[in-house]
């Protein structure tokens, strides 16, 4: 079996682009707009991506990091009695997010719909805070 060596160049990269900003924008390869929202319990993160169906999306939650992936090929034919035209598109992206707080990576769920991501993720509760009543 052959080493992968892209594989660990992504993770290469991936740790590098960590280090450059908080919220994870990637360096190069297409960036996507997104919204991150800490609503009562759970962290909500909108994502801008048209163009795209649902099954083309990867979501994962590792840790505090929240990947999103997402690939796409398409391809149209257009028959004349002069010619064939074929048209291809392949489309990708692919964008970590550092999240700000502990978050339940199990209970999370994903939405799309008219070209809009939303990722819904549990906030875990800090049972080591201890709250002290003033008098």
């Amino acid at each position: 079996m052959q080493p992968n060596y892209f594989s660990d160049f992504d993770d290469l990269f991936e740790r590098m682009n960590q280090g450059f900003d908080t919220w994870g924008r990637s360096v190069g390869g297409a960036d996507f707009a997104v919204d991150v929202a800490h609503i009562d319990d759970e962290l909500v993160v909108t994502a801008d991506v048209p163009g795209f169906e649902k099954e083309d999306f990867e979501v994962s939650v590792d840790g505090d990091l929240l990947t999103i992936r997402a690939e796409s090929d398409s391809e149209s034919a257009s028959d004349d009695d002069a010619y064939v035209r074929r048209e291809r598109r392949h489309s990708s992206m692919r964008r970590t997010i550092h999240l700000p707080v502990d978050v339940d990576g199990e209970g999370a769920s994903a939405t799309y719909r008219n070209g809009v991501l939303t990722v819904t993720i549990p906030v875990e509760a800090d049972d080591d805070v201890r709250h002290i009543d003033v008098e």
